[in-house]
């Protein structure tokens, strides 16, 4: 049998000291209307089924303000992702607060912060004839901490007449549109080479504006006001994420626009007022070239040969073409949005004129890349990296025979969010055959993942009927037992032959199937900001005495990571 040792971490610890406490609970019909709402608590996950045309009533108190999310998920049937609404209403039924129809692909996520008192909640299918089953989550976070609230109307364009409120990036900010017409403008200085990063985010109040735009604006002369980037405007919910400039921003005055989104008006109860309350978030990340460094010695493309440098400095370097590449280690000691951005090396009469950059892990695997295009011949990185580590940043030439001499700017910030994910091998390639010639298989249904203040649930199945399961959780799947053995591990001389297992066993659980060889394990993940991205790596043992003479057989692993937001 595998046994475990004690090297168990206090984050760890918190995580999974509470599978207990989970709280998933099936639907209580009937709940057709308000006065038949099931109660709902802070981490309940609530496994349910929409009939066609049905309406599925819930309701919840809050004796704090708090942040609140109202998220769905799919299930495991043949269709595992139904196409659900949810509402949010006062206590009465009759005022609408907020709603979401996609926030999560067919899934929906209602997200604002509540004052305390009694609300109900509404989930119907996004069309009358969408039936079958899904999870409806409860998450309760503190209440959002907000630095500025927009200034006295008017305070749109200067140019017409607005006197627009200042803000400092980094600052969380609400406002309120009071009419489909009405534009927020909030202004903002910056003193050197940046990128900036604006969201329309759950940190509002209610009733929500359901449908946003964000833009960009510069003073390009005193007074005059150009628009530049791209608007950021999501046509199946009240937020906004893809905020952007094509090129750094240099010392000057900008602003940040907020208006009404252009969704189409829709039907009730899932019809767009394009008024109410919204929350931003907003970044700096500085270029600052604190220090300058040079690339290492060619060949300089590996963990063992590259050059390193503190996130915030600049790297000088040279493409000699044919896709050579220039390498650079970091650290970071959390989770990180990074940005890393090339261009002309200053004074060089040779300058690339194209480069794609890469990030990499410890061991040189890919994660992502930006290549050159838009209005810069150079890429242009931003990326969020959940976890802390040492990482790698490659910058080569864009096209094959591209060359010259380049300059590597980076920042950093922390990050606004950080998204939950779960990603599990596939059976077919990654887990040993039971006795019933089936490969145990762990799954999540759609949209699951775990992300704090959630009840997290994960599915064994194609195992024995009323098996004894053993899921066992680590924080590696690179090597086991203390850093002393490599994995995968093969189990051929443990009598399991065929059976690897893959991930470090620092602690498991006990489960039994039902008879038809299903089970689940969940937990109530902690309201913890510390476990932002905290990775954990799981595989399932399954007692299995007809097959081996070890009497086991082993499921396919999976990564999960935890977050603070779950799409």
């Amino acid at each position: 049998m595998i046994t475990t040792h004690h090297r168990i971490h206090l984050p760890f610890l918190l995580a999974l000291a509470t599978p207990l406490l989970a709280q998933r609970v099936a639907e209580v019909e009937p709940n057709n209307t308000v006065a038949q709402a099931q109660i709902i608590t802070a981490g309940t996950q609530i496994t349910a089924n929409l009939q066609a045309g049905e309406q599925d009533w819930f309701t919840f108190t809050l004796a704090a303000a708090a942040e609140i999310h109202l998220q769905t998920s799919g299930n495991f049937a043949v269709n595992p992702s139904v196409n659900t609404a949810v509402l949010l209403y006062d206590a009465t039924g009759a005022t609408r607060l907020a709603w979401d129809d996609g926030a999560r692909s067919s899934h929906s996520d209602v997200g604002c912060n509540l004052q305390p008192g009694t609300y109900t909640c509404l989930v119907v299918g996004a069309t009358g004839t969408i039936a079958g089953d899904y999870g409806l989550d409860f998450l309760v976070y503190p209440a959002a901490t907000i630095q500025t609230v927009e200034s006295a109307e008017p305070n749109h364009s200067p140019m017409t007449g607005g006197t627009p409120t200042p803000i400092t990036l980094g600052d969380a900010i609400t406002g309120d549109l009071s009419s489909p017409t009405d534009v927020d403008w909030f202004t903002f200085a910056i003193t050197g080479q940046s990128v900036v990063q604006a969201i329309c985010y759950d940190d509002g109040g209610v009733p929500q504006l359901d449908n946003t735009r964000l833009s960009f604006y510069q003073e390009t002369s005193p007074g005059v006001w150009a628009a530049f980037g791209t608007s950021s405007t999501l046509a199946t919910s009240h937020r906004s994420f893809l905020l952007a400039h094509p090129t750094t921003l240099a010392a000057g005055n900008y602003a940040i626009e907020v208006s009404a989104g252009a969704a189409a008006a829709g039907t009730a109860p899932l019809n767009y007022t394009k008024t109410g309350a919204y929350g931003l978030r907003t970044r700096l990340i500085a270029l600052p070239a604190t220090n300058t460094v040079g690339e290492a010695p060619e060949p300089n493309n590996s963990t063992t040969t590259a050059a390193f440098f503190n996130v915030g400095d600049a790297a000088l370097g040279n493409c000699s073409g044919q896709n050579e590449g220039d390498w650079y280690g970091f650290a970071v000691n959390g989770p990180t949005t990074l940005v890393a951005i090339t261009a002309d090396a200053p004074g060089s009469p040779t300058p690339i004129t194209d480069t794609t950059i890469r990030l990499l892990d410890v061991f040189g695997n890919f994660i992502t890349s930006a290549s050159s295009g838009g209005a810069s011949s150079h890429a242009r990185l931003i990326t969020t990296i959940p976890q802390a580590g040492l990482y790698f940043l490659e910058v080569q030439g864009g096209l094959f025979a591209a060359t010259g001499d380049y300059i590597l700017y980076t920042g950093s910030v922390d990050p606004m969010f950080v998204p939950a994910s779960f990603r599990a091998e596939p059976p077919s390639t990654n887990a040993c055959p039971g006795s019933n010639a089936l490969r145990p298989a762990l799954v999540v249904a759609s949209g699951e993942v775990p992300q704090l203040g959630s009840t997290f649930v994960v599915r064994l199945h194609n195992t024995l009927p009323n098996a004894v399961a053993i899921p066992f959780f680590g924080f590696s799947r690179d090597f086991a037992n203390g850093g002393l053995l490599p994995l995968p591990y093969d189990m051929t001389q443990n009598g399991a032959p065929g059976c690897f297992l893959r991930v470090d066993p620092l602690t498991s659980i006990l489960l039994v199937t039902d008879g038809a060889g299903i089970g689940y394990f969940e937990a109530l993940v902690p309201t913890f900001l510390g476990l932002r991205g905290l990775p954990l790596f799981t595989q399932s043992l399954q007692l299995d005495m007809p097959l081996n003479t070890a009497g086991f057989s082993m499921s396919n692993d999976a990564r999960m990571l935890v977050g603070d937001r779950g799409y």
